[in-house]
């Protein structure tokens, strides 16, 4: 009889606990878009938010800084970044 009541009273204080117990996600990191010659390419950055404009550099081409966009699309808000300074991706 008693653990018919003790069981699901165990399982509800289980979960209850378990919501708090949840890892913190680092949304930092985000996927993001540049304009290159060939066109929009996806890429992946950690940009923290801040004032200036999150920008990148490519590991093939170090001379020229693509500033980076959360849809492919020039015409949108670029993504910001804590630093002024660009980024080095892979290709």
């Amino acid at each position: 009889m008693k653990t018919k009541v003790l069981l699901p009273m165990l399982a509800f204080i289980c979960s209850v606990g378990m919501a708090f117990a949840t890892v913190g996600t680092n949304y930092a990191a985000a996927t993001g878009f540049i304009e290159t010659d060939e066109g929009w390419k996806p890429v992946t950055v950690n940009c923290e938010e801040g004032s200036f404009d999150c920008r990148v550099y490519l590991e093939s081409d170090t001379e020229t800084p693509y500033t980076v966009y959360p849809v492919a699309n020039s015409q949108s808000e670029p993504l910001e970044s804590s630093s002024p300074l660009p980024i080095m991706i892979s290709d």
